[in-house]
């Protein structure tokens, strides 16, 4: 198997284990495979399943020692603890914003005054405040898709681009993908992220 450096994309053989929520299948991943899924894992893990069936109440069994012991897993708990209802709400109050000052990047209701550089932001913010932070980078992008006809544009992201926060920051595009997807659809923040001059793209 790849080593954490060079594994930046979920191989086949992962993306159908978790697609088919095959445990065993999970259970044999190598750790740097098991961390591109972190973020789903997790989310399954805390969410009330609709299955009550006994069989999957062994399975989520595994899952939960499987995540025993992984150091990022608190960390991703934290942003899955935050309100989203509240988060979604403050993000379609950004984008009637940005649609009324014709896609500036003026005023900004998801983050408030920057006091650093973006990505020591990210490093000294907490959970919900991560969140807002590349929520509202990402929405930009969006936005600027949506404005550009068609035409292939790159956009600098001094947050997507770090190679330093690559794993932190795909776990928040993770969760709030998952999260938010009428805000977010999946087509759209993957079209997004490939007009991002990003590392982000294929996590």
């Amino acid at each position: 198997m790849s080593d954490s450096a060079g594994l930046q994309f979920v191989s086949p053989y992962a993306f159908e284990a978790m697609q088919k929520v095959d445990v065993v299948r999970l259970a044999a991943l190598s750790d740097p495979e098991l961390r591109l899924l972190l973020p789903c894992l997790v989310r399954m893990a805390l969410c009330a399943p609709a299955d009550q069936s006994n069989t999957w109440a062994q399975d989520k069994k595994l899952i939960l020692r499987l995540l025993s012991g992984v150091e990022a897993v608190n960390s991703i708990v934290a942003l899955l603890s935050v309100d989203f209802h509240a988060l979604e709400q403050d993000a379609r109050k950004e984008q009637q914003l940005r649609h009324k000052a014709g896609g500036s990047n003026g005023e900004s209701v998801l983050v408030s005054q920057l006091q650093h550089g973006l990505t020591l932001e990210f490093e000294h913010s907490d959970p919900l405040r991560r969140l807002r932070l590349a929520l509202s980078e990402l929405l930009a992008i969006m936005n600027k898709v949506s404005d550009s006809n068609g035409e292939f544009f790159l956009k600098s992201s001094e947050l997507f681009e770090s190679p330093v926060y690559l794993e932190e920051v795909a776990d928040v595009l993770c969760i709030l993908q998952a999260e938010l997807p009428s805000l977010l659809p999946i087509i759209d923040v993957a079209e997004a992220l490939l007009h991002a001059s990003t590392k982000c793209a294929g996590a």
